[in-house]
């Protein structure tokens, strides 16, 4: 008896892990991509005026570094973009996030009104380079170019103001 004991448990392990391939379904990570209710409100009680507002500073250097600023504290995933290109939030200091932003910025050809300090680039190559590249340029077309113009989620954000000034 003792001879077979550990055939049969390794034969045991073999069929419930077979069961689990075959028959349990993996968890979902849990990605929040829900509307915040006080953006809502706000866009209800905003008209046309502030869609065109927004789409008239879109291009600008002052909208990117809200922008990039927001996807460092927030993450991308109230983007709405596809699994495989949601970035988490929170890789860096609210404090830091504008030091990053200027340095993408300057990545893109861009300037910031005030300057990024020297660390700045040792916090994205350290935190953001691992996906974007030292170079912002996004490695092998994995992750966003950040050097882009406009950027992924600037781009996104501009066809859906469009597309809301149209249903109006």
């Amino acid at each position: 008896m003792k001879n077979l004991f550990l055939p049969l448990l390794v034969i045991a392990i073999l069929l419930y892990a077979l069961y689990l391939s075959r028959f349990s379904t993996p968890k979902k990570k849990y990605v929040d991509t829900t509307v915040n209710p006080n953006y809502t409100m706000h866009v209800r009680e905003h008209q046309h005026d502030h869609l065109e507002e927004e789409l008239s500073r879109i291009d600008s250097t002052a909208y990117a570094k809200e922008y990039i600023i927001t996807v460092i504290n927030h993450g991308s995933s109230q983007l709405h973009f596809k699994k495989n290109e949601i970035m988490e939030g929170g890789f860096v200091s609210k404090e830091d996030a504008p030091k990053v932003a200027c340095y993408v910025l300057e990545l893109s050809g861009r300037e910031c009104k005030e300057p990024h300090p020297k660390d700045a680039a040792m916090f994205y190559t350290s935190v953001c380079g691992g996906c974007h590249g030292d170079d912002g340029k996004g490695l092998g077309g994995s992750y966003p170019d950040l050097t882009r113009k406009p950027l992924l989620g600037i781009e996104k954000r501009e066809e859906f103001l469009k597309s809301m000034l149209l249903t109006q």
